[in-house]
């Protein structure tokens, strides 16, 4: 049923362990927001992933998490978006003033950025909190596509992921 949803979430989990084992933080939150935007865009009725699929499955589902660091669901986008297009912490987003810019601490090492100049004060994440959030939010959401035959039919109208095969 909830096969490759199962799958995705497990393949997500273990690039994320592996890149921490080697103390690759950032390649790890990479994936861990690339979840997210998966994640959101399957139980959505959209047919691409945006920023509001994104936003919403990070309040729905990892609510808890959003809630103790006192940030929202566009925080963790505007951190999605910095580090996955430029490789930094800030974004358009933070720039403006509508979002508040994050910074990761791992094992007690921090990854900030010294040279901010944002409307808001930046917020610092423990990653190894972060990622049990995230892992803790996929398997809500999987839970509540099981329990939801309308969202699983949705969900699986969307299925189109990479499988492992040969091409002969």
């Amino acid at each position: 049923m909830a096969n490759f949803m199962q799958e995705y979430a497990e393949q997500i989990k273990d690039g994320m362990k592996l890149c921490l084992e080697n103390r690759l933080v950032l390649p790890a939150v990479t994936l861990l927001y690339s979840g997210m935007d998966i994640f959101g865009f399957l139980d959505s009725n959209k047919q691409y992933a945006t920023q509001k699929t994104f936003v919403d499955w990070a309040e729905k589902f990892m609510d808890s998490f959003l809630k103790k660091k006192g940030i929202k669901g566009i925080d963790l986008y505007s951190a999605r978006c910095g580090l996955l297009h430029t490789g930094q912490a800030p974004s358009k987003l933070v720039d403006s003033g509508e979002a508040r810019e994050l910074w990761y601490r791992f094992e007690g090492e921090s990854h900030i950025n010294i040279a901010t100049n944002t409307p808001q004060p930046a917020v610092l994440i423990d990653v190894e909190e972060f990622v049990d959030a995230f892992n803790s939010g996929v398997e809500q959401f999987i839970a509540h596509a099981e329990a939801d035959p309308s969202l699983m039919i949705q969900a699986i109208a969307k299925e189109r992921f990479f499988r492992r095969g040969l091409l002969v």
